[in-house]
């Protein structure tokens, strides 16, 4: 379990560097359309594309297993905070369990959608013919990454339940990202 997460969390620190990146990008290239576009009357014509196709996808699916971790997706949890550790941990089995069979779901649907685009040479239609399958094999990456995320934190949880030490801390309040596995 333990070599499991460490492995994980390599990959989300890479998948969010590599966002990180993307969302550089992303700022340089609109700064430098929008001086094309005013200085030189000349913007460029793949900007939009490559960065409504590829960046923003990236940025997006490449963070959504690391943003999990850190407490950052919305959640509802003002009866759950009021909840003693062992409903509390009843509560994140059951979420964490929902969640990963949804996000299972959506990464295996999202590798045929990948898969199709692939093999019938799907791209955008415009003055580039951009490749789709690229962006849409950030789907099963960002959920796949996810779902193993969700599925840790489930078996943290149950092993917590059975053993009765913390072998996954408790994520109370607005922001964690504290995890510590025995």
């Amino acid at each position: 379990m333990k070599a499991l997460h460490s492995v994980l969390r390599l990959v989300e620190q890479a998948a969010t560097w590599i966002a990180a990146a993307f969302m550089f990008a992303i700022m340089v290239i609109v700064a430098a359309d929008v001086f094309m576009r005013y200085v030189f009357n000349s913007p460029f014509g793949w900007a939009y594309d490559l960065i409504s196709l590829y960046l923003m996808a990236a940025v997006f699916f490449l963070v959504l297993s690391h943003a999990y971790l850190a407490g950052a997706h919305v959640s509802v949890d003002i009866l759950q905070q009021t909840l003693p550790p062992k409903p509390f941990r009843v509560t994140e089995l059951v979420t964490t369990a929902v969640s990963f069979a949804v996000f299972v779901l959506i990464a295996w649907v999202g590798w045929h959608r990948m898969a199709d685009a692939f093999e019938q040479g799907d791209v955008l239609a415009g003055a580039i013919p951009w490749p789709t399958w690229p962006a849409l094999a950030l789907v099963p990456f960002g959920c796949g990454l996810l779902a193993v995320r969700l599925a840790i934190d489930f078996a943290g949880h149950l092993g917590s339940l059975l053993t009765g030490r913390d072998l996954i801390p408790l994520r109370r309040g607005a922001h964690h990202g504290q995890e510590s596995f025995e």
